[in-house]
């Protein structure tokens, strides 16, 4: 790490460890009991990384310029005509695979948030896969030789709002997190879609975690850290949550954001 690069200090929230005897824990299913505390934040360095040379396989992530020809990300018709192509050819213009498939988008909006009419910036260090995901992915891929080599997931994140420093994405160095410090965690019901089942990873803390983030991101510029990967063995994921920024001006608009899955085939 040069000693020249920026960095501010934030709190992250990662999950308690479970007590002995305590079930796997989930979301969206049961009720959260309001009275029992789950996650505590924790004070960390987030570096500026935008002077820095990060790669997928290295780091886990990787900045990159991406103009798109979306006007209204909140168009879901548009979105998947237009964005869904450019996502595919930005995963093929940047990695080794041969084929790949989108795995849908969620449009956060912080104000809409507030209201209960969409999802927000996401507080909470996690992944959004683990290794389970294998299971649906062979129900669904219907070409058996996808299914023959490498498979990795990848977050293709873009803010597309004017305040730039509300709200912004850390990603977590992969080689700093351990498996140890991965819970498995079962999310239902995501985002209004009431069949939707599927297991993440929480983390626990760890002062091993090296955080980054790319200040003021703009529309141009799209943040791909990697979800998931059969190459890795054990697969330990980019861990990422959003932030408090403490320089963040109290009157600038909040964070609207795209996020994409890619599913690539190697």
């Amino acid at each position: 790490m040069s000693v020249d690069q920026k960095s501010v200090q934030a709190d992250f929230y990662y999950r308690i460890p479970l007590k002995e005897g305590e079930v796997k824990p989930s979301f969206g299913k049961n009720p959260i009991d309001p009275t029992v505390v789950r996650h505590q934040p924790f004070l960390k360095n987030v570096t500026d990384a935008r002077a820095m040379r990060t790669s997928l396989d290295e780091e886990g992530f990787v900045l990159e310029n991406h103009v798109s020809q979306v006007e209204d990300f909140y168009d879901a018709s548009e979105v998947e005509e237009k964005y869904y192509p450019e996502i595919r050819e930005l995963a093929r213009r940047i990695t080794d695979a041969k084929a790949f498939r989108i795995l849908g988008h969620i449009t956060r909006n912080e104000a809409e948030a507030e209201e209960g009419k969409r999802l927000g910036a996401h507080r909470l260090v996690h992944n959004d896969f683990t290794p389970a995901l294998m299971d649906t992915i062979r129900n669904f891929v219907k070409d058996p030789d996808h299914l023959q080599g490498r498979i990795a997931i990848f977050n293709v994140w873009r803010r597309f709002d004017t305040g730039l420093s509300h709200a912004p994405l850390a990603v977590c160095d992969s080689r700093s997190i351990s498996r140890q410090d991965l819970l498995p965690t079962d999310l239902h019901n995501y985002g209004g879609r009431t069949e939707f089942q599927l297991e993440i990873y929480q983390s626990m803390n760890s002062e091993e975690h090296r955080w980054f983030y790319y200040p003021q991101m703009t529309r141009d510029e799209v943040l791909v850290f990697r979800t998931f990967d059969t190459a890795m063995d054990p697969f330990v994921p980019t861990l990422h949550s959003a932030f408090d920024h403490p320089d963040c001006p109290v009157d600038i608009p909040t964070r609207e954001s795209i996020e994409t899955r890619v599913l690539c085939f190697y």
